[in-house]
């Protein structure tokens, strides 16, 4: 955001105080208490379902809700100077999650598996709730493979390849034969009946939890914002976004996994279908998926350096994640 976009919050029945840079946005100070103001990637719609989401959870005891204002004209986007859609709502500061403190990892989950327990819904009839479902895990998967084979029948036919092209082709059929393998348990899972009736039950997900949407307040309280991917879904599918990026910053440390497993568990029991689609989630090779489809979709006459440091570290860690997946089975 470019300070043009502070003229948004002529549009609001706001005094504002003062205002600072955050990252991507504008943290506000103003007479209806500390706001922020960001460009939003979402439709006025699905704000207005994420609002009744968040209300819905304050009204259950979460205190740190960042629901969006409306603005003059009763909507909760608006338009800056260069057209794009910008949001303004409420904020609450503090530090971001440390991934390498598994005091703040425990501290994090713990409060996932609270917010788990106040995140049911069911959609308000002649709305546009009901389309805001979680894509199927198991067309998702087969989708991925597609580009998976896609990208690989590529790289191969390329004459001159470069490092990062030399180590995919050689790394690849180690992890494809794990992308198989999951899509594969997933058919013979409960994952379709408990798809169902998480989504009849009114389930939802934050759609977008990691480090950078937790912040832990001066009052020893976690904010946990952002929610304007939130979906019905499966909720441990927040669970396992969290967990792996964790566990790929840990080096696949099993004491890790477990401590999250743990401290998720105590507060939000996993029954046997929950504890099988985490594991087939973590079976996926996300990561690898990924900086394929980075790499494809890029200038391919320069890949940069990092994608190929990542790719190394993938292959490096490949033998702690599957001995930690192991004791999962």
């Amino acid at each position: 955001m470019n300070e043009k976009s502070l003229k948004v919050l002529e549009q609001y029945e706001i005094e504002v105080i003062s205002t600072r840079r955050g990252r991507g946005s504008y943290i506000c100070e103003t007479n209806l208490g500390k706001k922020l103001l960001a460009v939003c990637g979402s439709s006025e719609k699905k704000m207005v379902f994420v609002n009744r989401v968040l209300e819905s959870m304050r009204q259950k005891g979460y205190l740190y809700a960042d629901t969006a204002m409306a603005n003059k004209e009763g909507k909760l986007l608006t338009p800056d100077r260069d057209e794009e859609a910008c949001i303004l709502k409420d904020w609450f500061e503090g530090r971001e999650c440390d991934t390498k403190s598994m005091s703040d990892v425990e501290q994090t989950v713990k409060r996932l598996a609270q917010l788990h327990r106040l995140m049911y819904l069911l959609p308000e009839p002649e709305s546009d709730d009901g389309n805001y479902i979680g894509e199927d895990l198991q067309e998702e998967l087969l989708r991925h493979n597609r580009e998976l084979r896609k990208v690989y029948a590529f790289i191969r036919k390329r004459k001159q390849k470069n490092g990062f092209e030399i180590l995919f082709l050689n790394c690849f059929h180690m992890f494809y034969e794990q992308a198989q393998e999951a899509s594969e348990k997933l058919k013979s899972s409960g994952y379709t009946s408990l798809r169902e009736e998480m989504c009849g039950r009114g389930a939802l997900c934050h759609g977008n939890f990691n480090q950078h949407n937790v912040w832990f307040t001066g009052r020893n309280q976690i904010f946990v914002g952002n929610f304007d991917k939130c979906r019905y879904d499966i909720q441990e599918a927040d669970l396992y976004q969290f967990m792996r990026k964790i566990m790929e910053k840990q080096d696949w440390q099993k004491h890790s996994g477990y401590r999250i497993l743990d401290g998720y568990d105590r507060e939000k029991t996993m029954g046997k279908r929950q504890r099988d689609y985490l594991y087939v989630r973590l079976l996926y090779p996300e990561k690898f998926w990924k900086l394929a489809n980075q790499y494809y979709n890029r200038n391919k006459a320069w890949v940069p350096e990092k994608s190929r440091e990542k790719l190394e570290v993938l292959i490096r860690q490949q033998s702690q994640r599957n001995a930690f997946l192991k004791t999962l089975e």
